[in-house]
C-alpha cells in the first residue's frame, strides 16, 4: 500500500503520521472520538479514464503510527482501535460520496486481519458498521493484508462471508517477503493490489516485469482485477499497464487528502493521455508482433525451399548458411518424421552458451518428440507451428521456435526448426 511517512503496522485503517511518543491518555482521547482524521487516496481506471475507488486512510492529529498500534496492542485496545477508524472511514466516506452522481467510487477499506486469531469471527461488527453508515456493501472492498493472520481457516471463513454478503475483497501487498502465493487460491479475491516493491522502477528491471506479467497472467485467468499501488512516474504507469494492470494507485494521480482527490481538472487529462498512450503502444505491439510473425514464417519457408534442393549430405551445410546469412536467428536443427534430430545444431557465429548439463545445443539423435514445436506438427493438420517465448535448452537464451513440416524429393519427411533470439 503507499503510505506517507513511516511504514505503518496493518490496520483497518493505515495510520499515517511521525510524531511524538503516544501515551495511554492520548490513545484513550483517540479512541473516544477526537484527534483522527481520514484521508482518501484515489484508485483509477484507465480504460474507464476515471476514478472508480478511493483508499481510505486515517490519520491521527498527533500520534506516531508504530508507537500508536504497539500501545493499542499492549493495552488490548488493538480491535477497538480497529473498528473506531473503520467507522469514521464509513462515515466520513458516506458523507462525502452518496450525495454524487452514480456511480459513485468505491471504498478501500483496510482490514486489521490479525484480529481474527483472537476469535472475533461471527462478531458482525463490520457489516453492522457498514449498515449504520449507509454504505451499500457492494460498494466497499475489503482490503486484506492475508500475511498478518495465523488462523488460515478463520481467514477463510471471513473473507466467504464477507463475499456472501456483498463485500469485494482485495488481497493487499502482493509481491513483499511475507506474501503467501497460496492464499490467492484459497480467497479467489477480486482483487490483488501488488506492493510498491513490485512496482518502484520497473519500466528498468526485466525480472521486475516478468513478475507482473505472471500475476496479470494468474489474475486474469481466476476472474480477479491487478491493482498496481505505489504509482509515482509516468514510466511505471505505461509499464504497468502495458503489463496488463487493471487499476491504478499513487502518488502519481494524487496523494491522500480530507476530501475527493484531485479535484481540479489534471486527473482526467491525465488519465487520457495514460489510456491513449495505451492504446498506441497496444497497436505498435500487434503490428510488431504481426511483422515478427510474418518474418519467422518467410526464414522457415526460406529453409525449407533450399533443404529441398539439396542432398542429404548437404543438409548441415545449408543450415549453417542459413544461421549466417539472417539476422536474428539464433540456431537451426533439423528432425525427422520421429522426431530425431537430423545433423548437428548449427549456432549463429558468436552465440554465447553454456555448455552444461541443463543448457547445452542438440547433437545429432538427440529426441526432440516430446517438444511442442514437434508434437505440434504431428497429426493435428498444421504445418507450421510457432511457440510463445521459451527459455532455449541449447543456450539459456529467450527465444521463439518456428518449425515446419517438410516433405523433401528423396521421400523421407523432416521438421526444420529456426531459434529466433528475443
Amino acid at each position: 500500500m503507499t503510505t506517507l511517512g513511516p511504514a505503518p503496522q496493518p490496520a483497518d485503517l493505515q495510520v499515517v503520521v511521525s510524531r511524538p511518543v503516544v501515551s495511554g491518555n492520548a490513545l484513550d482521547g483517540l479512541l473516544r472520538g477526537g484527534g483522527l482524521d481520514v484521508h482518501f487516496q484515489p484508485v483509477v481506471c484507465l480504460k474507464q479514464q476515471r476514478v472508480i475507488g478511493l483508499e481510505a486512510l486515517a490519520r491521527p492529529q498527533a500520534l506516531p503510527v508504530n508507537e500508536l498500534f504497539a500501545e493499542a496492542r499492549r493495552t488490548g485496545s488493538l480491535l477497538h482501535l480497529d473498528r473506531h477508524c473503520r467507522q469514521l472511514a464509513l462515515s466520513t466516506y458516506a458523507g462525502m460520496v452518496l450525495a454524487e452522481s452514480e456511480p459513485p467510487p468505491l471504498l478501500f477499506l483496510n482490514f486489521e486481519a490479525s484480529v481474527l486469531d483472537t476469535g472475533v469471527l461471527g462478531s458482525g461488527a463490520l457489516i453492522q458498521a457498514v449498515r449504520q453508515a449507509g454504505v451499500p456493501p457492494s460498494q466497499v472492498v475489503i482490503e486484506i493484508n492475508e500475511s498478518v493472520v495465523g488462523n488460515t481457516e478463520a481467514l477463510i471463513t471471513f473473507v466467504n462471508v464477507h463475499r456472501d454478503l456483498g463485500f469485494l475483497i482485495a488481497l493487499d501487498d502482493l509481491g513483499t517477503g511475507q506474501s503467501n502465493l497460496p492464499r490467492i487460491s484459497q480467497l479467489r479475491p477480486d482483487v490483488i493490489k501488488l506492493d510498491r516493491s513490485l512496482i518502484d522502477g520497473i519500466e528498468k528491471d526485466f525480472f521486475q516485469q516478468e513478475t507482473v506479467k505472471s500475476l496479470t497472467h494468474l489474475s486474469r485467468s481466476i476472474g480477479c482485477l491487478v491493482l498496481a499501488e505505489g504509482i509515482e512516474t509516468v514510466e511505471e504507469l505505461d509499464c504497468c499497464a502495458g503489463l496488463g494492470a487493471d487499476l491504478f494507485q499513487g502518488y502519481f494521480f494524487g496523494r491522500p487528502a480530507p476530501a475527493a482527490p484531485r479535484e481540479d481538472n489534471d486527473l482526467p487529462l491525465s488519465l487520457r493521455e495514460a489510456s491513449e498512450r495505451l492504446r498506441v503502444r497496444a497497436v505498435a505491439g500487434i503490428r510488431q508482433r504481426h511483422a515478427t510473425g510474418q518474418r519467422m514464417a518467410w526464414l522457415v519457408e526460406q529453409g525449407c525451399r533450399r533443404l529441398q534442393g539439396a542432398e542429404r549430405s548437404d543438409f548441415d551445410a545449408v543450415l549453417a548458411a542459413l544461421v549466417a546469412g539472417e539476422g536474428g536467428v539464433e540456431a537451426a536443427y533439423l528432425l525427422d518424421s520421429r522426431g530425431i534430430q537430423v545433423g548437428d545444431t548449427h549456432l549463429r557465429p558468436g552465440t554465447v552458451h553454456t555448455n552444461t548439463l541443463l543448457f547445452s545445443p542438440g547433437y545429432r539423435g538427440s529426441d526432440h518428440s516430446t517438444k511442442e514445436y514437434f508434437y505440434s506438427l504431428i497429426g493435428t493438420g498444421l504445418t507450421r507451428f510457432t511457440t510463445e517465448n521459451y527459455i532455449s535448452l541449447a543456450t539459456g537464451h529467450l527465444c521463439r521456435t518456428v518449425a515446419m513440416w517438410l516433405d523433401h524429393p528423396d521421400g523421407d519427411s523432416y521438421v526444420l526448426c529456426i531459434d529466433l533470439k528475443l
